[in-house]
């Protein structure tokens, strides 16, 4: 008997009528850089509050039907939409995921700020956690924690870290954000010599 996958199905079904939203009764259409997006206010307002809260009200896009959507580039917004329809994302990478979470927060699609969180954890490395940690203080504490954790216990030496221009960066933009690395490398270390002694 062959199996039969509903979730995937629906999945399916919805990422066709995106890519036919031209012919498939859209309502709206997402204006982004030069390029329009035609897309269905129903699923946008099921899955993102702030789509919802935007065309339920009196707003200009709710009337005009018509989002500007101006700080997003093309692709991040493709993808955020192949979400929204689909509950899935394809190829993340270190630069999209960052594009990514900011659309997820802005647009609170929890679901999307959540793969994106696991995608960093999964991927964080000697050479992104500054960048990961960065992402964290912005936009989520527990990715923060886990970024301070890597690097108290997983950097070989914060020597190596220390003269990369990322360390620079952070310390001339986000200093509070440096200090926080310093006082919990100090406080690790006075735990690894408080267990050794």
């Amino acid at each position: 008997m062959a199996q039969f996958n509903a979730q995937e199905d629906l999945s399916k079904d919805l990422m066709h009528l995106y890519d036919e939203a031209p012919f498939s009764f859209a309502d709206v259409v997402l204006k982004c850089e030069s390029f329009t997006i035609n897309a269905h206010k129903c699923i946008l307002s099921a899955r993102s509050p702030v789509f919802s809260t935007m065309f339920k009200n009196e707003m200009r896009e709710s009337q005009e039907n018509v989002v500007e959507i101006s700080d997003l580039d093309i692709l991040t917004l493709r993808t955020m939409l192949i979400y929204i329809y689909t509950g899935n994302v394809d190829d993340l990478s270190m630069s999209n995921t960052q594009n990514l979470l900011y659309a997820a927060v802005k647009y609170q699609l929890m679901g999307l700020k959540k793969m994106c969180i696991a995608h960093l954890k999964s991927t964080v490395s000697n050479q992104n956690v500054l960048n990961v940690l960065v992402l964290g203080d912005i936009y989520d504490q527990d990715l923060k924690n886990f970024a301070l954790n890597f690097i108290c216990n997983k950097v070989s030496t914060f020597s190596l870290l220390e003269i990369t221009e990322k360390w620079k960066h952070l310390q001339m933009e986000k200093s509070a954000l440096a200090c926080e690395v310093l006082i919990s490398l100090v406080t690790a270390l006075e735990e690894k010599v408080r267990i050794l002694s």
